[in-house]
Protein backbone atom coordinates (compact mmCIF):
# COMPACT_ATOMS: atom_id res chain seq x y z
CA UNK A 1 0.00 0.00 0.00
CA UNK A 2 2.59 2.49 -1.04
CA UNK A 3 0.17 4.82 -2.85
CA UNK A 4 -2.00 5.66 0.15
CA UNK A 5 -1.37 8.88 2.02
CA UNK A 6 -2.65 9.25 5.55
CA UNK A 7 -4.51 12.51 6.19
CA UNK A 8 -4.86 11.99 9.92
CA UNK A 9 -3.96 15.21 11.67
CA UNK A 10 -3.96 17.42 8.56
CA UNK A 11 -7.02 19.35 9.74
CA UNK A 12 -5.35 19.93 13.09
CA UNK A 13 -2.19 21.12 11.39
CA UNK A 14 -4.15 23.53 9.21
CA UNK A 15 -5.93 24.87 12.29
CA UNK A 16 -2.62 25.34 14.10
CA UNK A 17 -1.35 27.39 11.16
CA UNK A 18 -4.55 29.41 10.66
CA UNK A 19 -5.52 30.07 14.28
CA UNK A 20 -2.83 32.68 15.12
CA UNK A 21 -3.67 34.54 11.93
CA UNK A 22 -7.39 34.54 12.73
CA UNK A 23 -6.75 35.73 16.29
CA UNK A 24 -4.49 38.53 15.04
CA UNK A 25 -7.11 39.56 12.48
CA UNK A 26 -9.81 39.67 15.18
CA UNK A 27 -7.60 41.78 17.46
CA UNK A 28 -6.85 44.23 14.65
CA UNK A 29 -10.58 44.53 13.97
CA UNK A 30 -11.37 45.17 17.63
CA UNK A 31 -8.63 47.80 17.85
CA UNK A 32 -9.90 49.54 14.70
CA UNK A 33 -13.48 49.63 15.98
CA UNK A 34 -12.27 50.91 19.37
CA UNK A 35 -10.23 53.74 17.85
CA UNK A 36 -13.12 54.71 15.56
CA UNK A 37 -15.50 54.90 18.52
CA UNK A 38 -12.96 56.96 20.47
CA UNK A 39 -12.56 59.45 17.61
CA UNK A 40 -16.34 59.77 17.25
CA UNK A 41 -16.61 60.43 20.98
CA UNK A 42 -13.98 63.16 20.69
CA UNK A 43 -15.84 64.68 17.73
CA UNK A 44 -19.07 64.68 19.76
CA UNK A 45 -17.28 66.43 22.63
CA UNK A 46 -15.76 69.00 20.25
CA UNK A 47 -19.24 69.80 18.94
CA UNK A 48 -20.48 70.17 22.52
CA UNK A 49 -17.64 72.59 23.28
CA UNK A 50 -18.55 74.63 20.19
CA UNK A 51 -22.12 74.89 21.44
CA UNK A 52 -20.92 75.86 24.93
CA UNK A 53 -18.68 78.58 23.48
CA UNK A 54 -21.56 79.89 21.40
CA UNK A 55 -23.55 80.14 24.68
CA UNK A 56 -20.54 82.02 26.09
CA UNK A 57 -19.84 79.55 28.88
CA UNK A 58 -16.52 79.90 30.70
CA UNK A 59 -13.48 77.91 29.64
CA UNK A 60 -13.07 76.55 33.16
CA UNK A 61 -16.62 75.11 33.13
CA UNK A 62 -16.02 73.60 29.69
CA UNK A 63 -12.70 72.11 30.82
CA UNK A 64 -14.31 70.66 33.95
CA UNK A 65 -17.05 68.96 31.90
CA UNK A 66 -14.52 67.68 29.36
CA UNK A 67 -12.40 66.11 32.09
CA UNK A 68 -15.51 64.47 33.56
CA UNK A 69 -16.21 62.90 30.17
CA UNK A 70 -12.65 61.89 29.29
CA UNK A 71 -10.04 62.41 32.02
CA UNK A 72 -6.81 63.75 30.58
CA UNK A 73 -8.41 65.25 27.46
CA UNK A 74 -7.63 68.80 26.41
CA UNK A 75 -9.05 71.28 23.95
CA UNK A 76 -7.80 74.27 22.01
CA UNK A 77 -9.60 77.06 20.21
CA UNK A 78 -8.37 78.72 17.02
CA UNK A 79 -10.15 81.98 16.17
CA UNK A 80 -10.44 83.21 12.58
CA UNK A 81 -10.90 86.85 11.61
CA UNK A 82 -14.42 86.33 10.21
CA UNK A 83 -15.87 85.23 13.57
CA UNK A 84 -15.46 81.54 12.90
CA UNK A 85 -13.52 79.33 15.27
CA UNK A 86 -12.29 75.77 15.37
CA UNK A 87 -12.22 73.61 18.49
CA UNK A 88 -9.79 70.70 18.64
CA UNK A 89 -10.17 68.05 21.34
CA UNK A 90 -7.14 65.83 22.00
CA UNK A 91 -6.77 62.68 24.03
CA UNK A 92 -3.67 60.52 23.73
CA UNK A 93 -2.90 60.17 20.01
CA UNK A 94 -6.45 60.92 18.82
CA UNK A 95 -8.00 64.29 18.05
CA UNK A 96 -11.21 65.70 16.59
CA UNK A 97 -12.25 69.11 15.27
CA UNK A 98 -15.52 71.04 15.17
CA UNK A 99 -16.24 74.50 13.83
CA UNK A 100 -18.54 77.28 15.00
CA UNK A 101 -19.34 80.97 14.53
CA UNK A 102 -19.72 83.82 17.00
Amino acid sequence: MRGQVSENGSATAELVVALPFLIALALIGVRFVGSTIHEERLRYLAEGIVQALMREESSSAINRELNKSIPGASFSIVEQSDGAFTVTVRHRAASADAQGFR
